[in-house]
């Protein structure tokens, strides 16, 4: 059985390969505090980052920054393969220090490096091994491997940022799949999540009916419209919880939910953690 996270959130480091005979669509976005490279070996999928959706076939690889909302989903129910890694800043904190000139995250967070996708045959190879090097020392909890690990892991983002680069110079990214309405709606949500928001009162707002937003919002982002506007209110808690000492409640009520419950049930499909849970690990990893 394919667990319903593909991270472990109390980790600073996770590296996994799944290998599906059908096709397989997440149950809901979720967020985590750390950084991921999804490598596609085999079939195609779609998948949703923050605002924006994308076309990802074998070969490509997707990187997303911190906190960023996303969630894969089917093209069609052909087999698919990927290896998926994330870890946090402090897994290479060593490394950082010991080169403190070069910027081994920040690429990872930019919007037009999402998805790499113009990379030869022989950069996907190296990329996959490299990979695949890192998922059998994780079988090996000796310090030894738990260094050749981490040393392949700056190495493998120092590829990629460079890989990115080279994207931006030959035209930059492909693939994204966008919308005119669907952006202005994610705009609106932007705005207004505080607020109570439903599919008939959004759809009035923009002169369409609620069937036809709901078909359009699920075609084009691989999310229900409820599901969107949650990951919105969920990315504000996290930034409330982290800047603040506001009470759970408080942070439930200021972001739209209706109940703590429901905010409690919620936070926890998003990111594998309760709020306060996640209050107390952005503390011990932020001393």
């Amino acid at each position: 059985m394919v667990s319903e996270y593909t991270y472990c959130p109390q980790t600073d480091f996770f590296i996994e390969r799944v290998d599906r005979d059908t096709g397989f669509d997440m149950p809901s976005f979720h967020i985590h505090h750390k950084f991921e490279i999804y490598y596609e070996i085999a079939g195609s999928r779609r998948y949703f980052i923050e605002d924006s959706a994308y076309i990802v076939n074998a070969g490509s690889v997707v990187l997303i920054g911190e906190n960023q909302i996303h969630k894969t989903a089917s093209l069609g129910d052909a087999p698919s393969s990927r290896i998926v890694l994330n870890f946090s800043r402090e897994y290479l904190e060593k490394i950082a220090q010991a080169f403190p000139e070069v910027d081994f995250f920040s690429f990872l967070t930019e919007e037009h490096n999402h998805l790499l996708s113009t990379i030869t045959v022989k950069q996907q190879n190296h990329i996959q091994t490299m990979m695949q090097q890192m998922l059998v020392l994780e079988e090996d909890d000796s310090k030894e491997a738990e260094a050749m690990r981490t040393m392949l892991l700056a190495t493998l983002l120092l590829e990629l940022k460079k890989l990115c680069r080279q994207q931006q110079e030959q035209g930059g990214e492909k693939g994204r799949v966008s919308n005119h309405i669907v952006d202005q709606i994610q705009a609106y949500i932007a705005q207004h999540y505080a607020e109570k928001l439903t599919l008939t009162g959004i759809a009035g707002q923009f002169y369409i009916s609620p069937y036809y937003l709901s078909r359009l919002f699920k075609k084009s982002t691989n999310l229900s419209l409820i599901e969107y506007i949650n990951g919105v209110r969920i990315k504000a808690a996290q930034n409330l919880i982290e800047k603040t000492g506001e009470s759970i409640s408080t942070v439930a009520e200021k972001t739209g939910f209706m109940t703590t419950a429901h905010f409690r049930r919620v936070f926890k499909d998003a990111t594998g953690l309760s709020p306060q849970q996640y209050r107390q690990y952005y503390k011990r990893v932020n001393k």
